[in-house]
């Protein structure tokens, strides 16, 4: 049996073994909150988009906020439990979007969202005109409106977490 040295841990002796997995137990439920990074990919129109998924409040929330750039072919996914008319603005978000209203798969809205310019002014509304239970932020001008009406297969047949 292997003899672990003990340290001093605010005047009491601690195994380090013992500190470490203490240590590693509190930090493992850290990031959940404070990085709810989970990516889906989903061809939306001709492209091929990598999503970040925004399901926490807190995410949701956030959103693309204070990013000074969004590269190209990604964005973010936003999950509702149960399909309702959706309402995002621009505030604090500096570069200039385009959003996608989904409901199941089907794509039901498409809306362009201008970067604020007075930000003293009331901050512009963009609601979907008809339910939806996702909505995807993405560059501006990244698919054509035509695409309204058409499923995105990757929402239909995966589960999104």
């Amino acid at each position: 049996m292997k003899h672990f040295k003990s340290y001093h841990l605010m005047n009491k002796k601690c195994n380090p073994l013992i500190a470490i997995l203490t240590l590693t137990f509190l930090l493992s439920g850290c990031g959940k909150n404070l990085n709810d990074h989970k990516f889906i990919s989903a061809t939306i129109g001709e492209k091929n988009f990598n999503l970040e998924i925004a399901k926490s409040e807190e995410a949701k929330r956030t959103g693309l906020s204070n990013r000074k750039k969004l590269e190209q072919e990604s964005g973010m996914i936003f999950l509702y439990d149960k399909p309702d008319y959706l309402q995002f603005w621009m505030k604090d978000t500096l570069i200039p979007l385009q959003l996608i209203f989904v409901n199941g798969c089907k794509v039901v809205d498409i809306q362009e969202m201008a970067v604020e310019q007075n930000p003293s002014a009331p901050t512009k509304i963009y609601k979907s005109k008809a339910q939806a239970d996702k909505a995807i932020e993405l560059n501006k001008d990244s698919v054509n409106q035509d695409i309204i009406g058409q499923n995105l297969k990757e929402l239909c047949n995966k589960r999104i977490l």
